[in-house]
């Protein structure tokens, strides 16, 4: 990886000092085009007229589209001018980074000397604002949190504490903008809530356990629950927002079967723990229910909410692990810092619509022409079409959140991860509820 040490004209357009450059004329440069381009997975059928040989794993995976990234392809060589401005990266890592989460690759000479510009905190005043379209805004906010403070949301922006410790620092390291203000007389917002539960069922869920590296890599307090806290019920003295990860619903009822493992770690949270979950949700608490784990809040809660997708043949539609776009509604509290035209990552995953008595509103949704595809492979886009990603249901008195995606998938979509944050946080100051 190369940057720009000064501005250089780059396929006629000018490009600013400090660009990245991957030149693809040097060994290994297939790895980053696998890497970096869309994926088209070919339409082999297992039959003709039949269903699709699945793929092995994902079907796309194109990082700059998970990770909101801007990569630009160059279609022309580089030229003597550009080479000339371009500078190999390389840094002698601490030593210090042999010990670190993500060794060894921190450690590693190239890794190293690719960092982001700096942060800046400017202004002044007794809080900090921090802007919901920077991912990183959420490890100062976690902090925050951390510490026990109060955190508010403004309609745009979280504000915290400036006496936060450690989040100037922060700001700079993690190459955040954000500014101090004065406090507003009247408060200037709602109250972030949060006490965070996830659930952990014993039946060791994959998405669970990324779930649990999300909250952990940015910071945020939450305590896992398990089956018999479902069922203990009385959750709303000790939670204002319980996240189900990816899950199939007989798996969060059912759990193991009696006599196939001891019997503290046999069954689910049974009826017992749908009708705590209800009652939490009725009495103000805010569910988020990740992919799957929708499908067993619509059917358990009796959500006015289908999912379109159940029962169709696999030869009609198939659409696993790709990506795709959606419109969003980023006035929506719950898509706060989401682009109008956002890349999501699907995978065994729903798409609604709403019954009558439905209250809430559409936070995502599909166009209603066209193909969503953008890489990977999709069958059958007629039945995406017009129809929902995500949806925020006004249960009694709370909240049920529906994301119809994996917005944490392995720790790769870093331009979701803010729509987990802000569904745990936010969906309660929605300006609808």
């Amino acid at each position: 990886v190369h940057q720009l040490e000064r501005d250089a004209t780059i396929d006629g357009v000018r490009r600013p000092r400090g660009t990245w450059v991957i030149p693809m004329d040097q060994e290994f440069a297939e790895l980053v085009r696998q890497l970096l381009e869309p994926q088209a997975y070919p339409d082999l059928r297992e039959l003709p007229g039949g269903p699709p040989e699945q793929p092995y794993d994902a079907a796309g995976w194109t990082l700059p589209y998970q990770m909101d990234a801007t990569v630009i392809e160059v279609r022309s060589p580089l030229d003597d001018d550009v080479r000339a401005a371009m500078k190999l990266l390389r840094a002698s890592p601490s030593a210090a980074l042999a010990n670190a989460p993500d060794a060894p690759f921190a450690g590693d000479a190239g890794a190293s000397a690719i960092n982001p510009p700096a942060g800046r905190l400017t202004g002044t005043g007794n809080e900090i604002l921090l802007d919901p379209a920077q991912t990183n805004s959420y490890r100062v906010l976690a902090k925050a949190i951390a510490d026990g403070s109060a955190v508010r949301f403004d309609g745009r922006r979280f504000a915290i504490p400036a006496s936060t410790a450690r989040a100037e620092q922060m700001i700079v390291e993690l190459g955040v903008r954000a500014e101090r203000r004065a406090r507003p007389a009247n408060g200037g917002g709602t109250t972030v809530r949060t006490r965070i539960a996830l659930y952990s069922p014993w039946t060791a869920s994959i998405d669970e356990g990324w779930t649990e590296w999300l909250l952990d890599t940015f910071g945020f307090p939450y305590a896992v629950i398990r089956n018999s806290d479902i069922r203990a019920g009385d959750l709303n003295a000790r939670f204002d927002a319980i996240l189900i990860a990816s899950e199939r619903g007989p798996t969060i009822l059912q759990g193991f079967a009696p006599g196939s493992v001891p019997p503290r770690y046999e069954g689910g949270i049974g009826d017992e723990g749908v009708r705590a979950l209800d009652a939490f949700v009725r009495a103000g608490g805010t569910l988020v229910a990740l992919n799957q784990g929708a499908t067993f809040a619509i059917n358990s809660l009796h959500l006015p909410v289908k999912n379109d997708l159940d029962g169709l043949a696999r030869k009609d539609f198939f659409a696993s692990g790709s990506i795709l776009e959606v419109t969003t509604d980023p006035s929506h509290p719950v898509m706060a810092g989401m682009p109008d035209r956002a890349k999501v990552f699907v995978d065994g995953s729903p798409a609604f619509s709403t019954l009558p008595g439905f209250e809430g509103a559409t936070l995502a949704k599909y166009d209603s022409t066209g193909s969503p595809l953008l890489s990977g492979y999709l069958l059958g886009e007629k039945y995406l079409q017009g129809k929902a990603a995500a949806l925020d249901v006004k249960h009694g008195n709370g909240h049920v959140i529906l994301i119809g995606f994996r917005p944490q998938w392995r720790g790769q979509p870093f331009g979701t991860f803010r729509i987990v944050f802000n569904s745990l946080l936010l969906a309660a100051s929605s300006p609808r509820s």
